[in-house]
């Protein structure tokens, strides 16, 4: 009963943490996001590493259009997995990048909580499979022997 509970649970987080971060995906492709307003951002920031300023400074100030449609396309990306659990643990990680580079550019406001629920995703790899595209893809591809065990085509 309690392990039930605990899918159910984990199921609503994969589900929740998914639906947030295509909302998030959508908004900053449709309402204007642009990087270029980061960049100076982040470097005249006090709390963001140096290393991070660098990579900000070096990396993302030159190649400002990529940034602009790899961050969006991404989060769509991360909670279309999520919902319908295609690659979920990929997902996860990958949710766990993003709010940790989030966090290091001191955007301190809903991510840390986001960044709880994909490290809770990151550490229930069996149990992302519960109600999941690929869980049902995985048993399809399962069949049963003759004495009863399930082996794959």
């Amino acid at each position: 009963m309690l392990k039930l509970l605990w899918k159910v649970v984990v199921l609503l987080i994969r589900l929740g943490s998914g639906i947030v971060i295509l909302k998030q995906g959508f908004e900053k492709l449709t309402g204007g996001f642009a990087v270029d307003g980061l960049v100076p951002v982040i470097q005249s920031n006090q709390d963001s590493p140096s290393w991070y300023k660098f990579f900000f400074s070096h990396v993302v100030a030159h190649q400002l259009e990529l940034f602009h449609w790899m961050i969006p396309l991404g989060e769509i990306a991360i909670g279309l997995g999520l919902i319908f659990g295609i690659l979920s643990y990929s997902a996860s990680f990958f949710g766990v990048f993003v709010m940790l580079n989030y966090l290091l550019a001191d955007m301190i406001f809903t991510y840390p909580l986001q960044l709880f629920f994909f490290i809770i995703l990151l550490m229930n790899k069996e149990t992302l499979q519960t109600l999941s595209l690929s869980h049902f893809f995985k048993k399809s591809q399962l069949r049963t022997d003759k004495d009863g065990t399930y082996t794959n085509r």
